[in-house]
């Protein structure tokens, strides 16, 4: 079953690789995930690691600065690739094969949660895993032609899909969400498997085990820090419920249930210690600055409604089970208490927006609880109406969660089908997506051959997106993690204008190590100049195709 929903949720990459040849002639396929500019970001730190790279640096800005162990985890992609001798123009392939292993490993081990909260197999197992996985937004049925949304009354010969609430937020995707990022997933997997370890105390006995959930631990903290708060956050209210719930009558019990757990995340928190002190210099205190700019959009009401069905009759089982005393079902309390924490501390602090706490997989434990919930209704066998009626509701449930799993996929489909016949713009940017042309590849391809490995190259912010990414240059600005990011592309675009001297352009370019000047399709529609060289005369033609030229400096 597995592997079902995961090869269900490849069914658009499947669909999207089945059909590049029906591309125009001038466009070059590329299997972007989810958004391109950081799917690009993420490839240029796979790609470093194929090129042998022991620690990251940043691709995306100019300034020079020491490496770092920040996004070391898709670095250590990047090796595993080289030691499979994965060329270094497949860097997207080590990227989607990522997706396929972690996201089989996240099911597994949020699998084996649900028959441990469950204490065993059988069929109400299968239904709590089962509304784990197709939770979904409360559902919204819409009608859809050729044309675009139809009025319900008029919808006749339309097709009916499911919509729903945050459908911006990839992650609240019920399909996508399955082999999302690799990053995310593995921090999944690991937040699954230490909530189960902390609470096991036969685990928990053992000396040995604590240094391995220990390692774990930092391990999470380096690939997905949210998670290791969040999984801090989870230990104490175990140990909360332990005391108060569980019953722990000597200090020393408490001391000896209490200094494990404890010692397990403390042996990640130098993980946290270390992001703190690198993002507190640049250039990776700009991803810190950058979540303060541009905060997330966050509404409460609106998540909620999201998070769908689950959470009301999740939070009833949560009640009923603590009534209940329901020891196995405690770790999926402690999990949600923790999640609707962390949403409601952190609408105080502008470093981190509420939403990043979506990504902590509350509808696994919220799955397990309706499913309680039902299964409690059930087991008293009040009276035959009421107790299939326990059965036939969750078993809806997860009819219409895989409803808005095919519904998404249909979307998908669309949102493929429509970026395969845009033509415009010639380059992607902004909200406008769509496949980049083969000759603005073909002239990053160049850059990335005949250039030195520690070139700066300056360009728009489209081509400074891909450029570190399938060159493995440094580029002035590409990313929002660029230092300066908005001053930078207002000097960009000033350049490009021709608004600089020729003496204030060549103090510029000088100042900032820049070697090369990637001239495309986004970089003349700024400047409406044919040839750079008439604004200044001290650039060097060195590359030319139909759409892009690049220029050296003299």
């Amino acid at each position: 079953m597995v592997v079902l929903f995961v090869v269900f949720s490849f069914v658009p990459t499947f669909y999207e690789l089945y059909n590049r040849n029906k591309l125009p002639e001038i466009r070059a396929f590329e299997l972007v995930h989810n958004f391109p500019t950081d799917y690009n970001f993420y490839l240029s730190r796979i790609r470093q690691g194929l090129e042998g790279r022991l620690t990251v640096v940043e691709r995306y800005t100019s300034e020079p600065h020491r490496g770092s162990f920040i996004h070391v985890f898709y670095s250590l992609l990047g090796w595993i690739g080289k030691f499979s001798r994965v060329p270094v123009e497949r860097v997207d392939a080590i990227y989607h094969a990522a997706r396929l292993v972690f996201s089989i490993v996240l099911l597994w081990v949020t699998s084996e949660f649900v028959r441990k909260s469950f204490g065993g197999g059988g069929v109400w197992t299968l239904i709590a895993f089962l509304l784990a996985l197709t939770a979904s937004t409360w559902p919204k049925l819409l009608a859809f032609d050729n044309n675009g949304f139809v009025p319900l009354s008029l919808a006749t010969f339309a097709s009916w899909r499911f919509g729903g609430f945050m459908p911006w937020w990839s992650l609240m995707d019920s399909l996508q969400r399955i082999t999302f990022i690799p990053h995310l997933l593995v921090g999944q997997a690991l937040i699954v498997f230490l909530i189960t370890a902390l609470w096991d105390e036969a685990t928990m006995k053992k000396a040995d085990n604590w240094l391995f959930l220990g390692l774990l631990a930092f391990i999470l903290g380096l690939v997905f820090p949210p998670g290791l708060l969040f999984i801090g956050v989870v230990a104490v209210v175990m140990i909360g419920m332990q005391l108060l719930l569980v019953g722990v009558r000597t200090i020393s019990q408490a001391t000896t249930y209490i200094g494990p757990r404890g010692l397990v995340v403390a042996m990640g928190a130098p993980a946290l210690l270390y992001l703190s002190l690198m993002t507190s210099i640049y250039p990776w205190k700009r991803l810190v600055e950058f979540d303060i700019i541009n905060p997330l959009p966050f509404d409460y009401g609106e998540y909620f409604l999201a998070v769908g069905y689950v959470l009301p009759f999740g939070l009833i089982g949560l009640i009923i089970a603590l009534w209940n005393r329901e020891k196995y079902l405690y770790p999926a309390v402690a999990w949600i208490i923790a999640w609707l924490a962390l949403l409601g501390i952190f609408n105080f602090v502008p470093a981190q927006s509420p939403l990043r706490f979506s990504e902590m997989l509350p509808h696994v434990p919220l799955g397990i609880l309706t499913a309680y919930l039902f299964y409690s209704v059930w087991k008293r066998r009040v009276s035959l109406v009421i107790s299939h009626l326990s059965f036939v509701i969750p078993t809806m449930f997860i009819i219409v969660g895989l409803g808005v799993m095919y519904s998404s996929w249909l979307w998908q489909r669309d949102f493929i089908d429509h970026k395969m016949r845009a033509t415009y713009p010639l380059v992607p940017t902004g909200s406008y997506v769509l496949y980049p042309m083969r000759d603005f590849m073909d002239a990053i391809r160049f850059v990335g051959g005949s250039t030195p490995g520690d070139s700066v190259i300056l360009s728009d912010t489209t081509a400074g997106n891909y450029i570190p990414a399938y060159s493995g240059r440094t580029v002035y600005v590409g990313h929002a993690n660029t230092v300066r990011a908005e001053e930078k592309v207002a000097i960009v675009r000033g350049f490009f204008s021709g608004v600089m001297s020729p003496e204030e352009a060549r103090v510029f370019l000088t100042r900032e190590r820049i070697g090369e000047i990637y001239y495309g399709p986004q970089e003349r529609e700024i400047a409406n100049i044919g040839d750079l060289r008439t604004p200044y005369p001290f650039l060097t033609q060195e590359y030319k195709n139909t759409f892009v030229t690049v220029y050296k400096i003299q």
